[in-house]
């Protein structure tokens, strides 16, 4: 009977550390990721959008190029008034990333940039506009363009944070850049371009 139950004990035993030892490789073994969409999210400090901007977008091409929608807010104590922004942005990555350890450098980014800034001091065109005469502004005060370049860095192979991304841009509005090359010597490069840092999840 004895020699029995220490049988019956060590079956057991054993089926019990088999199957110990079966979950810790099934826990070893990572389980697949889910393919992130092709939508992401973002929020970007600076870049003529404002003081801060939020906004939806989408790539596309292989993740070669990237279009969304933002709307942005500049404080009063910033820009002497509250000013809303809407922009239209698309973004190009001409090169492929390069792996740095655990991240994904997209060394060089190319893009342009419409916005409409709401307001009764902000126009379209100034031909709506009875207060001043035709010609008298050159350029629209409520639609911009801003051409920018620079890069962005994928955390694509970390697990807990493969959703985000940070990038930064270097870049200027289009009538400031014709100003510049018909004035140079009253403008500089400091003048006319800016920085802007962004952060992109996607979903």
């Amino acid at each position: 009977m004895n020699v029995h139950r220490n049988l019956l004990l060590l079956v057991v035993g054993l089926f019990w550390s088999a199957a110990a030892h079966g979950q810790d490789v099934a826990d070893s073994v990572a389980t697949p990721e889910k393919p992130l969409s092709s939508f992401y999210l973002k929020t970007q400090f600076a870049g003529s959008i404002g003081l801060v901007s939020v906004g939806v977008g989408k790539q596309s091409f292989n993740r070669r190029l990237e279009t969304d929608l933002s709307f942005g807010y500049l404080p009063k104590r910033f820009g002497g008034d509250r000013l809303y922004t809407a922009a239209f942005k698309s973004t190009f990555f001409p090169i492929k990333p390069v792996p740095v350890r655990t991240l994904d450098w997209q060394p060089l980014s190319l893009g342009m940039q419409i916005s409409y800034t709401f307001g009764d001091d902000f126009f379209a065109s100034e031909r709506f506009l009875a207060r001043y005469p035709n010609r008298y502004y050159r350029f629209s005060t409520a639609i911009h363009y801003y051409l920018f370049a620079g890069g962005q860095v994928n955390l694509t192979r970390v697990s807990r944070l493969r959703r985000f991304s940070g990038y930064y841009e270097v870049g200027t509005m289009g009538e400031y850049l014709i100003s510049y090359i018909q004035n140079p010597a009253y403008l500089s490069p400091a003048k006319i371009f800016n920085l802007a840092l962004g952060v992109k999840m996607r979903l």
